[in-house]
């Protein structure tokens, strides 16, 4: 039986080496202590503090995910939970504390958690330091619609009304505001988008362009773009809730095997390693493909930038499959074939 080609086993190794690569970046990214902003369809506001009190500042972050309380050296503010639990607490030098047994720290770990049945709204409090500076973000269910039934008043310029009451230097305060749903876009023209890149690479690049260099110049470029879209995206991330360094990393690593793609020797090499940027590049798209059909996106960037690189990064994928497949740079080479006779073994004697 033949031994394994010389492609076979450099396919293998650098498939195995990403495998491991990506296996840690996921470790380490692990979970934060709340999900992330995400693309949404509703915009929650704030309408007043009652009384006006100054010491602190409160905002919205992530469209209506998020609840952010940014108080002054000097000022304390308590929140109790749905349940008048004491949730959290920021001190007067900055310090935030969190109690770990309110069932409603357990519920703000998701934006659609509802039930907490399985905590003891009773357990003494296990205060647990999550910030130093003053400033905390939190999911509060009050501030954003929580699934079921869309409310009439949600399509309506008046919204649904919320309040989340405090004590701030010992007085008591209540913000209210209200959230209403906004009019998503189309994905279509983005879809478009994708599908005209995908045809272009796949079709366009390979008349000017030999097919493995093009697939390396698309992933360099299509690879940056995500990199910038990705630090966007986690610029927005508020404190206690940090997007996965995962929707940089992938991206980052398209750039990579560009870059091996443009300047490696190796036939087989060059093929399997564009192939395997495809897809950590869209294994990042799909990921964030609802950016194309929801109306707020959490990104620094203009809503049509996001999702134009999101749509390219689409294309390009399909585009690089397209170009290596055709080009047979994976097809079985003979010549690499690393069959020397003294390991094939003695060669079996002619017949009489």
């Amino acid at each position: 039986m033949s031994l394994p080609s010389r492609s076979a086993r450099i396919a293998r190794r650098v498939l195995v080496a990403l495998a491991v690569v990506l296996g840690l970046v996921a470790g380490l990214a692990g979970p934060a202590s709340a999900d992330p902003p995400g693309p949404t369809d509703y915009r929650s506001q704030i309408d007043d503090i009652v009384p006006n009190t100054d010491g602190f500042r409160a905002s919205i972050v992530g469209g209506d995910g998020f609840l952010l309380l940014e108080v002054a050296d000097g000022t304390t503010v308590e929140v109790p939970g749905y349940d008048g639990d004491p949730y959290l607490r920021f001190r007067d030098d900055g310090t935030v504390e969190e109690n770990q047994s309110s069932p409603t720290a357990f519920l703000n770990q998701s934006r659609t958690r509802t039930d907490a049945s399985g905590v003891n709204a009773g357990a003494e409090p296990r205060w647990k330091v999550v910030a130093t500076d003053g400033r905390w973000a939190w999911h509060d269910h009050r501030i954003h619609f929580m699934g079921g039934e869309v409310a009439e008043a949600a399509r309506t310029d008046q919204g649904v009304g919320w309040e989340v009451p405090m004590v701030v230097d010992g007085e008591e305060v209540v913000i209210t505001g209200d959230y209403r749903l906004i009019d998503a876009p189309s994905p279509l023209p983005w879809f478009a988008l994708a599908l005209v890149v995908a045809v272009a690479v796949g079709l366009g690049m390979s008349r000017l362009v030999p097919a493995v260099p093009a697939a390396g110049v698309v992933l360099l470029f299509a690879g940056i773009g995500g990199v910038v879209a990705g630090a966007a995206q986690r610029s927005e991330s508020p404190p206690g809730a940090s997007t996965s360094t995962l929707v940089v990393i992938l991206p980052a690593i398209a750039v990579i095997a560009g870059v091996v793609v443009l300047i490696g020797r190796s036939r087989v090499l060059r093929g399997v390693v564009a192939l395997a940027g495809a897809a950590a590049l869209g294994g990042w798209a799909l990921v964030r493909i609802q950016v194309l059909w929801k109306a707020l996106l959490p990104t620094s960037l203009p809503a049509s930038v996001d999702r134009s690189m999101t749509a390219v990064a689409l294309g390009a994928v399909i585009g690089v499959a397209a170009l290596i497949i055709r080009s047979g740079t994976l097809a079985p080479d003979l010549s690499d074939l690393d069959e020397p006779a003294s390991e094939a073994g003695p060669a079996a004697s002619a017949p009489a």
